[in-house]
């Protein structure tokens, strides 16, 4: 079974959004070894914030292949696209970590050493529907590779 981390700051708080995921992860056990890791938001302001929470996310991310953050400056793909990047990781045996940023996103320097990117959307999304929209691309992803009718 293919090894997914999801590294998201903060916790989901609405029950809806709680409810989808657990939805999304259930559909998701079928295809991959899911983690989802919960870390606390930094507090004071947003600069040190944005530090103290890349300190916290650095030895997460290096303890798999090919770590990703997930940005509004990302690489855009569509599902097909994303569904071939991630058979092309699966090929090379790559372990995944999806990290979703804070409020304020990610520590600049944080940016600037993951060259791995991706962004879901151009427009904002809370956070607590960034993760379940993520999670739900994740899933149609699989259903592609698969050739399931899910995707359409």
């Amino acid at each position: 079974m293919y090894p997914i981390a999801i590294l998201a700051f903060g916790r989901l708080r609405l029950e809806p959004c709680r409810n989808l995921q657990e939805h999304y992860l259930d559909m998701l056990r079928t295809y991959a070894r899911m983690e989802i890791t919960e870390l606390p938001e930094g507090k004071g302001d947003p600069a040190r914030q944005l530090k103290e929470e890349a300190e916290r996310l650095r030895p997460k991310l290096a303890a798999v292949r090919c770590p990703v953050l997930l940005t509004p400056e990302g690489k855009l793909r569509d599902s097909e696209g994303l569904s071939q990047w991630l058979v092309e990781r699966m090929n090379r045996g790559e372990s995944l970590a999806f990290a979703l940023g804070s409020s304020h996103g990610f520590d600049p320097d944080l940016k600037k050493e993951i060259p791995e990117q991706m962004s879901l959307s151009p427009m904002t999304f809370p956070h607590e529907l960034s993760r379940v929209m993520f999670l739900e691309q994740l899933y149609r992803a699989f259903t592609i590779i698969r050739g399931k009718d899910y995707h359409k």
